[in-house]
Parts: structure tokens; C-alpha cells; sequence
């Protein structure tokens, strides 16, 4: 089982640090092992398969909604088939067009990346150059806003979104450490500041892709 470290943002000890941020429609909160939206626990009363389903959050993998590709060798791969090219800003015109249909048939989050995941779904390489982060970890003002229209539109419909920062196979475009540091505050920071009270933030997506020379003293065997 792969190890995601979730970061949950709560944005009610940190608002009053910054410029008043939009009223917001949707808040994401955890009581226990269970969640919570606006107060109300997540699939009330409902089962499936006789399983009860209160206060889980099922989610759907969203995370190309911001990507792009700024490599002019592999742009081509992703041409829409009736204009013949790539076009980041439809990509996320019609995603954010279908989502009240996602809400309708009962969706209530989706995972979005800031350095997406793989088209493919699985490839031995990654060529393109798909990241909202630069080299150093700024942010990439043409992405933060395809992102923007996402998390509004999820605020708007009651919707969480699961926001992923690093993608393996896409952070070998940032400089070392401090990039990635940088890039991690520069997130929250962001998060925070537009006053979004819908959002969980992934770190890093598959990230037990680790080297250790030897195991820590108070770790066990995996048999």
C-alpha cells in the first residue's frame, strides 16, 4: 500500500494573518477518522453493499485539470482531435463544465495536481514538462489560475478537492531541497490566502519512492 501524507489546511487559526480572503461556501473538517463537510458528516446514513459509507470520502483521480506541456516534442500528443492541438485553457474550461454532472451522481472530491500525473496513465518515461512550480518552486501564474476556476467551482457545488503539490516523474524539474520547500509554502500560503476552506493538500504523490542506507532504530521489518 503506497504512503500518502496528507497536510489538512485549516484555514480558521491562520486567516487573520492576511488581507480578508473571499466568503466561502464549503468547509472540509475531520472529527475522528471521519469527514465532515460543513458540518455534517459525508454520506449520511447511506451504505453500499451493506457497508455504511458515513463520513468516508471517496474521491475521483482528477489530476490533469491544470496540466499543460511545455515540451515542444510531446505537445502534440495531446491535440484535441477536432482543432488538431493542445489547449490547456479547454482543458480546464471543460472540466470545470462537467463538474456540477460529477456533484449530481454524488461525487463529493476529486484529487487535482499542481505537476498533474501521468496521461498515460504508465510509462517507462516522462518527456513532457507539465508543472504549476518553476525550477526554484514559484508558481506559474497561467496554472494558479486554471487552478483558481477549479477550487471556486468545487466551493460553489459542496465539493473537497484533494490538492497534490509533487508528482513523481514531474519533480525532477525542481532545482533541490529548498525548491521543494519552497514550493510547499508557497501552496499553503496560497491556499490560505484565498481564504479556500474545501481543500486537503497532498504532499507528494507516490512518494515511498525512498533510498535508506541503513533503516531508522525504531523501525521494523517489512516481511
Amino acid at each position: 500500500m503506497k504512503n500518502i501524507l496528507f497536510l489538512f489546511i485549516s484555514l480558521v487559526s491562520f486567516v487573520h494573518a492576511f488581507a480578508a480572503p473571499p466568503k466561502r461556501n464549503t468547509a472540509v473538517s475531520i472529527k475522528g477518522e471521519s469527514f465532515l463537510i460543513n458540518g455534517t458528516l459525508t454520506y449520511k446514513g447511506k451504505t453500499w453493499r451493506g457497508y455504511s459509507i458515513e463520513g468516508l470520502l471517496p474521491n475521483s483521480r482528477m489530476v490533469n485539470g491544470i496540466f499543460d506541456d511545455e515540451t515542444d516534442s510531446t505537445r502534440y500528443r495531446w491535440a484535441y482531435p477536432d482543432t488538431k492541438r493542445w489547449d490547456a485553457e479547454r482543458n480546464t474550461r471543460e472540466f470545470v463544465e462537467n463538474m456540477p454532472l460529477w456533484r449530481k451522481h454524488g461525487l463529493l472530491a476529486f484529487t487535482i495536481n499542481l505537476q498533474g500525473g501521468n496521461p498515460y496513465g504508465y510509462s517507462n518515461a516522462q518527456p513532457w514538462k507539465n508543472s504549476a512550480l518553476d525550477e526554484k518552486g514559484a508558481f506559474k501564474p497561467a496554472y494558479m489560475n486554471r487552478l483558481a476556476k477549479i477550487i471556486d467551482k468545487a466551493d460553489e457545488l459542496g465539493m473537497v478537492v484533494i490538492l497534490g503539490i509533487f508528482y513523481f516523474g514531474q519533480e525532477k524539474s525542481m532545482d533541490d531541497e529548498a525548491a521543494i520547500l519552497n514550493g510547499i509554502h508557497n501552496t499553503v500560503e496560497w491556499v490560505i490566502k484565498n481564504g479556500y476552506t474545501n481543500v486537503i493538500i497532498e504532499i507528494n504523490n507516490e512518494c515511498d519512492v525512498f533510498t535508506l542506507s541503513s533503516p531508522p532504530p525504531s523501525s521494523h521489518s517489512v516481511r
